[in-house]
């Protein structure tokens, strides 16, 4: 385990998981009484290169009397880590702070986003053409009220000069929380859990760019289950795909991972972390140098745990 229940922190949940260059692994995730209370402050916790044990966890922000959410890792450059997270509800804003260490020290909390109702979940790219997707959700107010939140990319424009949005998620068919892939072929590839979608329709939703991120085909269910929960795509050095997920259209367990050998087309092998009693969600996916293949998930909302597997023990059906 990562971490485990506290006095102060009984409650974890949404971490996010970066392979780091020096071959660390470094996870952060929220911590607290509750989701959504006020007590929440964002954790992170290092796994040193060449050790098998994580690092005690220390508090990376506790912005007063609100909430802190959804961590998401990026790293920037080679001498630049970043770190996105929400804060406030319910109309939450995009924080960031920067790291020059890989991790060890960190900078004041600052305004990323100051567009309200924006908020953030799964891993950030960097295009082969240099550009800097962030993948969305986006809520908006409907007389007073939050709406159902709808997909959409943070692009970085030209010379990384501002940002711009990419056309906004507006379908029959809606999902959230998108998790990205690029292709051999420089397109691009969102899996999204669905949301607002009845029972018997509870499939992950794909949805593919060809333009770098800035237009999105009509999103469509795919025939992978899923009971509304978030999902995490990482491309493998060597052009696989692996896809964390709860294969299960009613609970959040059964958490898998699928490997794809055709760039998300088909996803042959399928095998099983986790499927006890009890709810395990919100995978986050890393892939060290030595290939492994890392996985940190929410563990029955007291933990957060870690494991690491190779592509033949996803490939294994035995």
């Amino acid at each position: 385990m990562i971490c485990s229940p506290t006095l102060r922190f009984p409650r974890c949940h949404s971490s996010n998981l970066i392979a780091l260059p020096d071959g660390s692994l470094l996870c952060a995730w929220w911590s607290g009484s509750e989701e959504g209370a006020p007590d929440n402050v964002i954790l992170s916790a290092l796994r040193p290169a060449g050790q098998r044990g994580w690092q005690a966890p220390r508090v990376l922000t506790d912005t007063p009397d609100t909430t802190d959410s959804n961590p998401v890792f990026f790293l920037y450059s080679a001498e630049q880590l970043w770190l996105l997270y929400r804060t406030g509800l319910p109309w939450v804003r995009l924080m960031r702070i920067r790291s020059n260490d890989l991790g060890l020290t960190w900078s004041k909390p600052e305004i990323f986003l100051d567009e309200p109702g924006v908020t953030l979940r799964s891993g950030i790219l960097r295009l082969e053409n240099g550009r800097i997707i962030i993948p969305l959700m986006r809520y908006h107010d409907r007389d007073g009220a939050l709406s159902q939140a709808k997909s959409v990319f943070l692009l970085s424009a030209k010379a990384e000069k501002g940002w711009d949005f990419s056309k906004e998620f507006d379908s029959a068919i809606q999902g959230n929380e998108p998790a990205l892939a690029q292709r051999k072929d420089g397109s691009l590839l969102a899996f999204m859990r669905p949301y607002g979608i009845d029972s018997g329709r509870l499939f992950i939703i794909r949805s593919e760019s060809r333009d770098r991120g800035r237009t999105w085909s009509e999103p469509e269910l795919t025939d992978l289950k899923n009971p509304s929960s978030a999902v995490d795509l990482h491309r493998l050095r060597n052009g696989h795909l692996v896809l964390a997920f709860n294969d299960n259209q009613k609970s959040r367990t059964d958490l898998s991972l699928a490997l794809s050998l055709d760039e998300g087309q088909s996803w042959s092998y399928r095998r099983v972390l986790e499927n006890a009693l009890g709810r395990f969600s919100y995978p986050s996916l890393a892939q060290s140098m030595d290939e492994l293949v890392h996985v940190s998930y929410t563990f029955r909302r007291t933990h957060i745990k870690h494991v690491e597997v190779n592509e033949a023990w996803i490939m294994d059906q035995h």
